[in-house]
């Protein structure tokens, strides 16, 4: 089953999520409007809003605090992006030229910015005092997630406690913190509260996984960046991780010696890749990823059976088996 076939249920929300973006892209600035529809055009598979929206509905939410809701979390995701590839230098993103690339990370920072500040000012008119405090601080946890993750570039002895730590805060903080909005707009109890944070917090931490995995193992066409990019920049994500903690002194000593390197050549790259396979780092990142999946998943067991929490199911499936 593929994600359109998935979000089928909510597909007239999302397309009101659509039309809420553009509307509230309302800024009198040129440049604002030009890059901002820009990175709006580029798609995606619009996760982070299906998840608030089916969170909510799982709890009897209506329509109209949610759809705002749920939309500005596709903002905040959008922003961080953005950040995300001026500090990498990413030439694409989702397969067309990054919004860096294209319009100079002078406007590319500043459009992130104005994303970061729109979506406060929804969430304050319609989410409310505990929406705002959720997603505040998410947005902290993920600044928090990229200058850690930037701190360790390039250190083999990063532990799997500080892998973890990055990528709660860098991916999974905000898919938890969309789901718990969802389930505060409909008036959720603590329990249901954490149930859906919950869920959000292990389905982000798979969603991580895979795509540490897929920078291993997929092409540049299937993750809409270059393959490799993370051994280019330096980063120790699980694959890396787990190859470092079994192999022979002499493989580690190597690896460390092309991460100290400003500039990684292809055959390099090649060669990290090569020792990953060889210590089945992709497998166990893969196999890791669905025991997070099953925890998330297991958190949704205290709400009944609905099409919502099916759709929830779904999505989380779709997360984790999407490089297969």
């Amino acid at each position: 089953m593929n994600i359109s076939e998935i979000l089928k249920p909510i597909e007239s929300e999302l397309k009101a999520c659509e039309e809420f973006s553009r509307e509230i892209l309302d800024s009198k600035v040129r440049l604002v409007l030009t890059a901002g529809n820009y990175i709006l055009d580029s798609g995606g598979k619009r996760i982070r809003p299906a998840l608030t929206i089916l969170s909510g509905k799982l709890l009897g939410a209506d329509n109209d605090r949610l759809i705002p809701v749920a939309t500005v979390m596709e903002y905040m995701h959008t922003a961080t992006l953005l950040h995300d590839d001026i500090v990498d230098g990413a030439k694409l993103r989702r397969g067309r030229k990054s919004a860096n690339e294209l319009f100079g990370n002078d406007v590319a920072v500043l459009v992130g910015d104005y994303m970061f500040a729109k979506a406060i000012y929804v969430l304050a008119n319609y989410g409310g005092e505990e929406v705002l405090k959720v997603a505040a601080k998410s947005v902290q946890e993920m600044s928090e997630g990229e200058l850690k993750q930037l701190e360790l570039i390039g250190d083999i002895n990063i532990s799997e406690d500080d892998y973890f730590d990055v990528i709660y805060r860098k991916t999974a903080s905000l898919i938890s913190a969309c789901c718990e909005c969802g389930a505060i707009v409909a008036g959720a109890g603590e329990e249901e509260r954490r149930a859906l944070r919950d869920f959000g917090k292990y389905l982000g931490i798979a969603f991580q996984l895979v795509d540490d995995a897929l920078d291993y193992m997929g092409t540049d066409e299937q993750i809409g960046k270059p393959a490799g990019n993370d051994i280019r920049e330096g980063k120790v994500t699980y694959p890396l991780l787990y190859m470092l903690e079994n192999c022979s002194a002499d493989d580690k000593k190597e690896v460390e010696k092309a991460l100290s390197k400003t500039e990684l050549s292809p055959f390099e790259i090649e060669r990290i890749k090569g020792k990953v396979s060889e210590y089945k780092g992709v497998e166990k990142t893969l196999e890791l990823s669905k025991v997070f999946l099953r925890k998330s998943q297991e958190a949704l067991s205290i709400f009944p059976e609905s099409r919502w929490k099916s759709s929830l199911m779904l999505i989380s499936d779709f997360v984790v088996n999407r490089c297969n």
